[in-house]
């Protein structure tokens, strides 16, 4: 198949599977997502993302229609019917059905998957990005699809010919549209603690553990916008790009300090990837 999708027990190709405007996720994006990599058929870290899928639709009372390995047996089975070596998976629950309701009885969940051919790219290419203030509401912890304020600035990067824009509250550096952002400074990786302000990234954390590995000093604090611009490099991490530097900010050049670090930091998590999704592995 060119790609697949699923609701509710149902596949087939994308653009051919129905979803009824009784779900909630049509009238409210009441619903919580996730998402992974794949390579010769092995999702990338999808324990790691199924754990937090679980744990953020508990947050929302929103009942998922089956357990966890069932889930995680599911993926693995459709992530085979597409014909492609790498595929991006895309997996949400919405709260449920009903004619529209801003209240809810606690319905099961209606399950939703796609998986469409997608590739990681070269990660060495550096990213131009553009800044925009951070309006967004104090759930950015939770994968939800209430993604307007994502869309429109990943639309306004694309406007400006940029890859990413970065959000910004109250002059501290939050994340990206849909990464998070960190910094190298003075050979220490610094990154945006993990609160509301920010999703707690699964590639954010493999960077932060693969910083400890190698003796790199890490702290988890605020930085600015003055740390951001005089940072020696700027990674974007994120499930689709793995791990990337940043070239410019509104079109000043950024980084460039210190690129060695960047590339080794960048190669340990490619690799990772690589060896987790061989087929030998």
């Amino acid at each position: 198949m060119k790609n697949l999708g699923y609701y509710n027990g149902k596949t087939g190709l994308i653009e051919q599977i129905c979803i009824p405007m009784t779900d909630r996720a049509f009238y409210f994006g009441d619903g919580v997502y996730d998402a992974v990599m794949c390579r010769n058929n092995i999702p990338y870290l999808l324990n790691e993302h199924i754990d937090r899928f679980y744990k953020n639709c508990k947050t929302l009372s929103i009942h998922i229609p089956m357990p966890k390995n069932e889930l995680y047996e599911l993926i693995y089975s459709l992530v085979k019917e597409v014909d492609a070596e790498e595929k991006f998976v895309y997996f949400h629950v919405s709260r449920g059905s009903g004619i529209r309701s801003h209240t809810f009885d606690g319905e099961k969940g209606n399950l939703c998957i796609t998986v469409i051919p997608q590739t990681i790219g070269d990660i060495s290419v550096k990213m131009k990005t553009a800044l925009m203030k951070d309006i967004r509401y104090k759930l950015c912890n939770i994968k939800t699809l209430n993604l307007l304020p994502s869309v429109l600035a990943a639309q306004y990067a694309k406007e400006l010919g940029c890859d990413e824009t970065i959000f910004y509250r109250n002059d501290f550096v939050t994340e990206g549209s849909h990464c998070n952002v960190s910094i190298i400074k003075d050979d220490k990786l610094i990154t945006a603690p993990a609160d509301c302000y920010i999703l707690p990234g699964v590639a954010r954390a493999h960077l932060i553990d693969e910083a400890k590995k190698a003796g790199i000093d890490v702290e988890e604090r605020r930085y600015g916008l003055t740390e951001l611009f005089s940072a020696d490099e700027i990674i974007i991490t994120s499930s689709s790009k793995i791990a990337r530097g940043v070239e410019s900010i509104d079109g000043k050049k950024v980084g460039e300090k210190n690129p060695k670090l960047l590339s080794y930091l960048q190669d340990r998590l490619y690799d990772d990837y690589i060896n987790a999704t061989s087929v030998n592995s």
